[in-house]
């Protein structure tokens, strides 16, 4: 059965998707907190978005739905109604809505608190009547749920392991316990609390027996919390002795709060058919689980498997693509907000960012990676007759960049290893009309620099004349050369990156230009900008009596600006810098999920004779944008095409990367270019494959990958 949990990251929601993930498919849905639970896919999802939430359940068409997500923070939003509402009511309305015609049974957590709590044990036939706002906003989500046919409502309250660093009831007893610590239970407060794993085996009874309506569901008897603490202490071996009585009238909660909400279970016993646990029969279960080391194994998964999580929701495993947090969001809301949508305080922020990150002294960020190859060539005054060598394994745009400038594009072939440019190749194509080497790091390891920028030293010396290098690291962010960062222009004049949303981080459509130099800094702000200056400095007029000056002599009005070159409009917005610099705040995060699924990866292809692993020299530390494996397609016995389609009818999206420039049609025609020009490019062609790689792939998504693929190949 397909089931959807809503709060996962809550006590129950990952409670419960640990005891039905053996027989069912799981999916579960966090707000702002990633949580990743063993052979369980997650996501993260706002209830309270409907268009969210519409595609999670067209997509996922849950046969059952168990609605957990609720605040259950009782003091606090009895100050901030509002924020309870919308989480606990209008988030219920929002997943009804979104569910209208799926047919999936829906059961509802409710608590015990929709009762008065004056004289429990409490029926469900007797009236309700919360005390606070917590216990309202659950009964009107229970009167939502109720609306729909066949769901089912269970009114409990509960206790288990949480997966956050957040207790339940008897993990904030048992923590100081074992550290000998006293700490206080309130006598006067009775509940019928359930161990979480106890309400799940009821659940699953009541999904057998087809129940609906309103059930209280809970144990069948009722203690004190003070009771509660001690029998804790006892069952768990420690001194019951540490507990000490407090009445609840001596807490000042901000909320009021039913002193007895003990209820009671026999509609559902009689139900079900036999009785329900009681609380030391639950609390055995509890201490069963401890014992056997279930709470270490809920915690010790979730730090062991780090799982990057965000929208969007994938119905299938796509090559890559850009993993949007809560906190993105709101950075680019608040912006929104702001009084600068564009040319505001965002963009410089994210230029200062991005050469805190890299190391370079300027940056000049642009609309897209493409802006700023154009004006890297445009800063080093790229014109017609010069020619730009660079690679013929790269996007188009590699290689484009030249022509937009009046150049020529040359290319040099790759080395086999890394497909990356030849640094050999690169010297045989100098000439004294070179005037940029543009090397592109495929797929996130570097080019070899150091040897490119000693074979361009070496041409600047035989030509008389400056060739820059313009690093084309749109794959590369996060990598590292020599232990230096790529971006931070040790080897080069320039390097470019680009924020497109299948990329390390994404703006949505932007890039940067690096370098360290600061007169192609200015250069390159004023082309980034029609060509446009407002400095003084650079300033060309010195007469500006027809502008209404005062003075004729070196005093411009306060609106005055020139054009110095032209430039284009190739500025990014304060609301794309914003979600830049939201995302670069989880670059290493990125990166490690990255590096994780590509060791893996790595172990399961390397032994298989018709695929080769991507090699990674010893001198990169690559930050994988693609993982890209050459296959033998002659060997396995089918075509590429035919390959890549059977993985995208198992879910599979791969593609390939790049179609060599040199044979674009384009290319072909206007300068000559044909098959056969750059064998090591197009051997590698013929055999390359991209497979999913990105950071919101679970380790289930990896393994399907692995599976899939290993399916076609292996006997």
């Amino acid at each position: 059965m397909k089931i959807l949990i809503t709060g996962i990251s809550g006590l129950l929601g990952n409670n419960l998707a640990a005891y039905f993930r053996k027989d069912h498919e799981i999916l579960g849905l966090f707000n702002r907190h990633p949580v990743a639970i063993e052979g369980v896919r997650t996501l993260g999802a706002d209830l309270r978005d409907y268009e969210a939430i519409r595609n999670v359940t067209q997509e996922a068409s849950p046969q059952l739905v168990i609605h957990c997500a609720s605040t259950t923070d009782i003091d606090g939003i009895e100050v901030d109604q509002e924020s309870g509402w919308q989480i606990n009511v209008l988030a219920t309305r929002v997943l009804l809505d979104a569910l209208r015609d799926i047919d999936a049974k829906i059961i509802y957590i409710s608590s015990d608190s929709v009762y008065p709590g004056d004289n429990g044990p409490y029926s469900e036939m007797m009236a309700t009547g919360p005390k606070n706002w917590y216990g309202a906003t659950k009964l009107k989500g229970e009167s939502l749920v109720l609306s729909r046919p066949d769901s089912l409502v269970l009114r409990t309250n509960l206790y288990g392991w949480n997966i956050q660093n957040k207790k339940s009831l008897a993990e904030w007893f048992i923590d100081p316990l074992k550290r000998g610590e006293r700490l206080t239970g309130f006598i006067d407060a009775r509940f019928s609390s359930i161990y979480t794993m106890s309400l799940a085996r009821l659940i699953e009874e009541c999904l057998t027996q087809e129940l609906s309506g309103v059930f209280n569901c809970a144990c069948s008897d009722a203690w004190s919390k003070y009771e509660f603490g001690r029998r804790i202490a006892g069952s768990f071996g420690f001194d019951p002795e540490l507990i000490e009585p407090r009445s609840i009238k001596n807490h000042s909660f901000k909320a009021n709060r039913g002193k007895d909400l003990s209820l009671d279970v026999s509609r559902l016993a009689s139900a079900l058919g036999h009785p329900l646990p009681t609380m030391q029969e639950s609390l055995n279960a509890l201490y069963q689980d401890w014992n056997a080391g279930l709470p270490r194994r809920i915690k010790g998964y979730m730090d062991a498997h780090p799982h990057v999580s965000g929208w969007p929701y994938r119905k299938s495993i796509t090559y890559g693509g850009q993993v949007i947090g809560q906190e993105d969001i709101d950075a680019v809301v608040k912006t929104l907000k702001s009084s600068n949508l564009t040319q505001g305080p965002m963009v410089d922020d994210l230029e200062k960012t991005l050469g805190e990150t890299v190391g370079s002294r300027h940056v000049v960020a642009v609309n897209s990676g493409t802006s700023a190859l154009h004006i890297a060539c445009l800063s080093c005054d790229v014109g017609p007759g010069d020619e730009v060598i660079t690679s013929p394994n790269t996007f188009v745009a590699s290689a484009n960049c030249a022509i937009y400038c009046g150049a020529t594009p040359i290319f040099a072939d790759i080395e086999p290893r890394t497909y990356n440019i030849s640094p050999k190749e690169i010297e045989k194509k100098i000439t004294e009309k070179t005037r940029a080497i543009i090397p592109v790091h495929f797929a996130g390891q570097s080019c070899d620099m150091e040897r490119i920028q000693e074979v361009v030293c070496s041409a600047e010396k035989k030509f008389g004349k400056k060739i820059y290098i313009i690093e084309d690291a749109c794959h590369a962010l996060g990598s590292l050369y020599k232990d230096t960062k790529i971006g931070s222009c040790v080897y080069a004049d320039m390097a470019v990156m680009s924020f497109h949303p299948v990329k390390h981080i994404t703006t949505a459509e932007g890039g940067a230009v690096f370098t360290k130099n600061a007169l192609l800094f200015k250069k390159l702000k004023r082309l980034r900008s029609h060509g446009i200056t407002n400095l003084q400095e650079d300033f060309i007029n010195i007469d500006f009596s027809h502008h209404g000056s005062r003075y004729t002599v070196h005093a411009p009005p306060f609106w005055y600006y020139e054009q110095i070159d032209l430039g284009y409009n190739y500025r990014i917005t304060d609301i794309q810098c914003a979600l830049g610099i939201s995302q670069l705040r989880r670059l290493e995060e990125f990166r490690e999920r990255r590096r994780k699924i590509v060791n893996r990866y790595n172990e399961a292809f390397s032994n298989i004779e018709a695929f080769r692993i991507p090699f990674e020299s010893g001198d990169c530390s690559s930050n994988f944008h693609l993982y890209v494996l050459l296959l033998d397609f002659e060997r396995i016995g089918i075509d590429r095409a035919n390959f890549m389609q059977k993985l995208k009818e198992c879910g599979i999206q791969t593609q390939v990367h790049y179609i060599p420039v040199h044979t674009q049609p384009y290319y072909q025609k206007n300068f000559n270019h044909s098959w056969g020009d750059f064998p090591n490019a197009e051997h590698y062609y013929n055999k390359c494959l991209s497979i999913p790689l990105f950071p919101a792939m679970t380790d289930e998504d990896v393994e399907r990958v692995i599976y899939e693929i290993k399916g076609m190949v292996l006997p």
